[in-house]
């Protein structure tokens, strides 16, 4: 885009006012069924469970006083249920004042309502009430609590069809009854799944006008003591910028939501979308330092910098992408918002930044830089020399360090617990972790779950057998101490035969025939057994009521639940759990397995895209080294903490890898042309420090810092996210620094990308030396055997001295000539492509016979004892096929000495 600019902004412009117009359609999904699975069979049978018996979308409306049993108090219950069940979307509304009051009087049981038309004011009345609520095993823990000082209006309720903001209208007319019986006195809450989800939609945009800002700050701030530079700082907040309104659009357009995850996404752009700017920047500026002019010194760094750019684009949008192979709706979103907005902002960045430094003046301190001799380096280039030394020096206590923190770190795997309940994503301040914790100890949790126990045959739940066995879980639930109410048909049974026995607690069991057990359901209505029992009466539903918030103490529950089903009921009875809790559990066991197969999946995608990059897979494997150790560290450091693996925290090490493999990208791509250059690897491992070394620790830094912002998060779960991630980025960045360069120095690295370039006419592939060689393979030799350029006129041989090499014509045309003694040249021959010369020298020292000097611009493979040795190492059977030729040509020598009169098809002795 460089030599198009003006086409390449309008075009940039066209999109950006094309995807900005989408923005009011993006919408936040305020709903918790993202962090569910999405394929998981247990749906079907919630889905069920919810048509027989109701919505489990739980809302608790707590009265505290010092006495609920008195007239101002239950007249705000009354007020409050009647108002509530009025609600748009309220099904049931279950409260002192709605229930009914199961009592027997003589041979006769009652079930009048336990609070009667007018509200008692009398106290022998009020005392009656209450000794025959506190007397209630249905009621006591449900809706009163056994001290009399709170009682709950438990409300269940649903969104209507294509009601898209059910959550937040239906917790603000809760609230607006709530602050209606407010009064000195009597304080009333509310807590429940709508309030949750809705507080969670209000925390997003929160977030949105909070971190976005910070983020920029941190960016600009970051990026002018990187690169030090105006233009430095100002293109990539502008392609970050247009980034973050693709993505947007691009989420908006393809129905993606807003959710805790996605709503990241802009505060990734701005931390992730400037890395790759910042590496082009710091290799123009680098191109400018060395004398470029502007122009050469943009194409040079577009040309250098393209195929880096693509893998690491590629391997960052695979890391994040490979999210959508899970199944949790959630992670899937993000899987795919997230490469939509690394592909966009790759794109974005190409339109834009090449125009914006063509048409920006070179900086005032890089031209005073091009006009002085290079002077000692200092800082970064200094540090890094240093750096380099201390590597090459201490290199295998480095490595031992290494192993044995990462070995270490694999002992707190062991102790990693996942956690994906929505109630812990909240801060221990907020006031649904306040209200959740208070309503547990005044009363029974917010949170609730169902067991449904199935007969299979109408009239099943009659069988007193299988009431007793509900019972029996009940009881064995209540002596766990891990829930704090259960309610079904069997409470209901057992306090009915209870009254009809005078109230005497010997009878508070289940009768002994499934005719009473008949006779008593039929006394109460329907409504009040319809969330217990289903139509056929063929299964029951016990509601579970509890104020578990981690997933690990939730799992256990469920655990003990179905040990017990195990134990005590028989095969042909089915009993589950299910509700949105139960689901939301389930997708934490499923994501502690996804975690390891999605790291690793991304692993493998990665080291593969590296081993063809790098023609090698003991590269694919190196590179992958210094990027696993971070993330290894990363869950260690987790579990010793004691920091949950949850939504936000199990896409880390995707994430993180799809991010520091840039720098792992960035850094061989330059040793593999340092290589190639200096035929050294210790001098190319010390070049490529210097050169990678600013922009891998500034980049890494920033990120680090960019993801600090997160801790302005209201959520804990993006809190824990933005720290852990900056901890990622500045181990990885150590890695990058000492592992790398040490890992690269034990093998020769060659891209695919040099050897597409490199271009090789018909005679060098006809050449002697390349005899039987693919065309691969002699790209390959020419590359790693070191390719070395000689401007016209430049002396390649000169007679006389020791040589130890041998030469080949790429490109350009040689003269072999003989100078002498009067200062005259005899042109002993010209060498183009192909030509091949001092081939003796490669095995014994010997004095050259003859120069050699470049009549034109030309590239020369050069080749020693070294260089086939590289050859011998990086491809065996290649190098054994080139020792083949050389053998030959050096036996045509021999036969030219033996047999002078001999014609030889080689060029002359050298």
């Amino acid at each position: 885009m460089a030599d198009h600019p003006v086409a390449a902004v309008v075009l940039t412009l066209l999109l950006t006012l094309a995807l900005g117009a989408q923005l009011p359609r993006l919408r936040i999904d305020e709903s918790a069924e993202g962090l569910m699975v999405e394929r998981d069979p247990a749906r079907a049978f919630y889905e069920q469970a919810r048509q027989r018996f109701g919505s489990d979308n739980l809302t608790v409306v707590l009265v505290k006083a010092d006495d609920v049993f008195t007239p101002a108090a239950l007249t705000a219950v009354r007020r409050l249920s009647d108002g509530l069940e009025r609600v748009a979307g309220v099904s049931r509304v279950e409260s002192l004042t709605t229930t009914r009051n199961i009592k027997g009087e003589g041979d006769a049981l009652t079930t009048d309502p336990l609070v009667g038309a007018v509200i008692p004011t009398a106290p022998a009345e009020l005392a009656r009430l209450r000794a025959d609520a506190l007397g209630s095993r249905v009621l006591v823990g449900n809706l009163v609590a056994a001290d009399g000082r709170a009682t709950a209006l438990v409300v269940y309720a649903d969104a209507r069809p294509g009601e898209t903001a059910f959550n937040r209208r239906f917790t603000t007319d809760v609230d607006a009854l709530v602050a209606r019986e407010t009064r000195p006195g009597l304080t009333i809450y509310q807590v429940g799944a709508p309030m949750t989800k809705a507080t969670y939609a209000q925390y997003l945009k929160a977030d949105q006008r909070t971190i976005i800002p910070l983020s920029t700050v941190v960016l600009i701030v970051t990026l002018f003591l990187a690169v030090r530079t105006l233009q430095g700082v100002v293109i990539p907040v502008v392609t970050a910028v247009v980034s973050i309104v693709w993505s947007l659009g691009l989420m908006a357009v393809t129905g993606i939501p807003l959710t805790i995850l996605t709503a990241i996404i802009p505060s990734l752009m701005l931390a992730i979308g400037f890395t790759e700017d910042v590496h082009m920047i710091s290799e123009y500026h680098h191109r400018l330092e060395h004398g470029d002019d502007k122009l050469t010194a943009l194409r040079t760094m577009l040309g250098e910098s393209a195929m880096p750019i693509l893998v690491t684009t590629a391997t960052t949008v695979l890391g994040f992408g490979s999210l959508i192979t899970t199944d949790i709706t959630m992670l899937i979103q993000f899987g795919y918002a997230s490469a939509m907005a690394l592909t966009a902002n790759y794109v974005v960045t190409m339109l834009l930044l090449p125009p914006m430094l063509r048409w920006w003046a070179v900086p005032r301190r890089l031209r005073r830089v091009a006009l002085v001799d290079e002077s000692p380096p200092g800082g970064i280039p200094r540090l890094m020399q240093r750096l380099g030394e201390f590597n090459l020096r201490w290199r295998v206590p480095i490595l031992v360090a290494w192993g044995a923190l990462t070995l270490a770190s694999l002992a707190g795997w062991l102790t990693l617990r996942v956690n994906t309940d929505l109630i812990s994503f909240f801060p221990e301040r907020s006031a649904i972790r306040q209200r959740v914790a208070d309503l547990s100890r005044s009363l029974a949790g917010g949170l609730a779950f169902y067991v449904v126990v199935d007969t299979g045959h109408d009239d099943g739940i009659k069988n007193p057998a299988v009431l007793r066995r509900i019972a029996g879980l009940q009881d064995h639930l209540a002596a766990t101490g891990r829930v704090d109410k259960t309610v079904s048909v069997a409470d209901y049974v057992r306090k009915m035969h209870r009254e009809m026995h005078g109230g005497d607690p010997a009878f508070e069991t289940i009768p002994e025939t499934s005719d009473q057990v008949a006779q008593y359901l039929l006394m109460l209505e329907g409504r009040e057994l319809e969330k217990f029992v289903d139509f056929k009466a063929a299964a029951a539903n016990i509601v579970v009521r509890h104020h578990l918030t981690g997933s690990g103490d939730l799992s256990a529950l469920l655990r003990d639940i179905e040990r017990h089903v195990a134990r005590d009921f028989p095969p042909t009875v089915i009993v589950r759990a299910t509700g949105e809790e139960v689901l939301f559990n389930n997708a934490s066991d499923y994501m502690a397995v996804n975690e390891l197969t999605s790291f690793s999946s991304t692993f493998v995608i990665i080291g593969v895209i590296h081993a063809l990059l790098f023609m090698s897979l003991k590269a694919g494997i190196l590179s992958l080294i210094p990027n696993v150790v971070p993330i290894l560290m990363l869950y260690g450091f987790m579990g010793l903490v004691g920091i949950p693996l949850n939504t936000s925290t199990a896409m880390i090490a995707t994430v993180a890898i799809g991010i520091a493999v840039d720098d792992t990208v960035h850094h061989m791509v330059t040793y593999s042309r340092q290589l190639n250059e200096l035929h050294d690897q210790r001098r190319a491992m010390f070049e490529t420090l210097r050169i990678e070394g600013r922009p891998i620790i500034y980049v890494s830094i920033a990120l680090a810092a960019g993801f600090l912002t997160l801790v302005a998060s209201n959520f804990v779960a993006t809190v824990y996210f933005g720290v852990l991630a900056a901890f990622v980025m500045l181990v990885a960045m150590l890695a990058e620094l000492t592992l790398t360069p040490i890992l690269m120095v034990s093998i020769p690295l060659l891209t695919v990308w040099d050897m597409v370039r490199l271009r090789m006419s018909g005679d060098v592939r006809r050449a002697p030396l390349f005899a039987g060689l693919s065309r691969w393979e002699a790209r390959k030799v020419v590359l790693l055997g070191g390719l070395h350029e000689y401007e016209a006129g430049a002396p390649v041989i000169v007679k006389g001295e020791i040589g130890t090499e041998m030469y080949m014509v790429v490109t350009g045309r040689i003269r072999v000539f003989d100078p002498l003694p009067d200062g005259r040249e005899r042109t002993l021959t010209a060498l183009g492509p192909g030509g091949v010369i001092g081939e003796i020298g490669v095995l014994t020292q010997q004095v050259r016979s003859a120069s050699v000097v470049a009549e034109a611009r030309s590239e020369l493979l050069r080749l020693d004892l070294a260089a086939l040795e590289r050859v011998r190492k990086w491809s065996p059977y290649t190098s054994a096929k080139l020792f083949r030729n050389i053998a030959r040509m050096l036996g045509e020598r021999l036969r030219e000495a033996t047999q002078p009169g001999v014609e030889s098809a080689l060029s002359p002795r050298v």
